[in-house]
């Protein structure tokens, strides 16, 4: 088993924005914690307050100097991919070029943020497939010229580029089309609201599919996201697994399952479930008030990830 890695998440929602000054001090206290990574869950067209991530991880890399950064996950399909490049190039420069930028792409939890942009349903997986591949050549040298099905360019140099010649890139998904998707090209497989049993369930699937390419697929390089909350009120906990409930395709009960809400022991038990399962890297993304944001890092730092050092 790889050494556990725990990071957080940040996103807009219902439960309304911080402040510039809350944000920041956010990713001030999880790097002064010593947490791992943030990630910031993207969205176009959503209805609740959103922030534009690419904006927030270079106000995050001019506050901090350690934490890593990456989008949980960035819908690149809606995206021109040189566009793309050009940005997360930027931000692996401001934050020093050490590796603390990492790639997360997907498909988009919305398919309305395509048809926004003007994307068909049917050209999300294509264009996925193939911006993949361009950020890839924008990233590893100059003067690239390429022409596939729905990206046309010649002689694009991006500069600066990534101080390793490429940023790691994450697949999100769950399915088994993500998951041969990950098998052709993605460097690690980032599912959210899986299951322990089904993320085992799916790296085995990887594993074999991966085989089947000739690549070996490194079971440390998979991580998930869950949604959490941890108060010694189980009262709090149980509204505000309630809260999250109300919001995803899933049964209350399938909901619970697949997120870590209750009390630090609760929280510490069910993320011992996906260690049993064989996952090593997670994002835990509190569902809170603003006000309580920082509360929720500091119980997961002081109670939750000391258990898994």
């Amino acid at each position: 088993m790889s050494r556990i890695k725990i990071g957080i998440g940040f996103g807009g929602g219902q439960t309304g924005l911080p402040s510039p000054e809350a944000i920041c001090a956010y990713a001030e206290r999880a790097e002064d914690l010593g947490i791992d990574s943030i990630w910031l869950s993207d969205r176009i067209t959503s209805r609740q307050p959103h922030l534009d991530i690419a904006c927030v991880m270079a106000m995050f890399a001019a506050r901090t100097t350690r934490i890593k950064m990456g989008p949980s996950v960035l819908t690149l399909p809606a995206r021109d991919p040189i566009l793309v490049a050009r940005t997360y190039a930027t931000l692996d420069y401001l934050t020093g070029g050490c590796g603390r930028v990492i790639m997360a792409v997907g498909l988009g939890n919305d398919p309305n943020d395509c048809l926004a942009c003007g994307v068909s349903a049917g050209e999300r997986a294509g264009r996925l497939e193939e911006g993949v591949a361009v950020l890839r050549k924008l990233w590893a040298g100059p003067q690239v010229t390429h022409h596939g099905q729905f990206y046309h360019f010649d002689d694009v140099t991006i500069e600066p580029r990534p101080a390793k010649g490429k940023l790691d890139i994450w697949i999100g998904g769950r399915t088994d089309v993500a998951l041969r998707r990950v098998a052709r090209y993605g460097d690690g497989w980032f599912p959210s609201f899986v299951t322990p049993e089904e993320f085992k369930a799916g790296m085995d699937r990887l594993v074999a599919y991966g085989a089947e390419r000739g690549r070996t697929i490194d079971p440390g390089e998979a991580g998930i996201l869950l949604l959490t909350y941890t108060s010694h009120s189980r009262e709090r906990a149980d509204a505000v697994a309630q809260l999250a409930g109300s919001n995803f395709p899933f049964s209350p009960e399938a909901m619970a399952a697949r997120c870590a809400i209750g009390t630090p022991e609760e929280c510490v038990e069910k993320v011992a479930a996906y260690v049993a399962a064989g996952c090593a890297k997670y994002v835990l993304f509190p569902i809170a008030p603003a006000d309580e944001l920082i509360g929720q890092i500091e119980l997961f730092a002081k109670q939750v990830i000391p258990r898994f050092s």
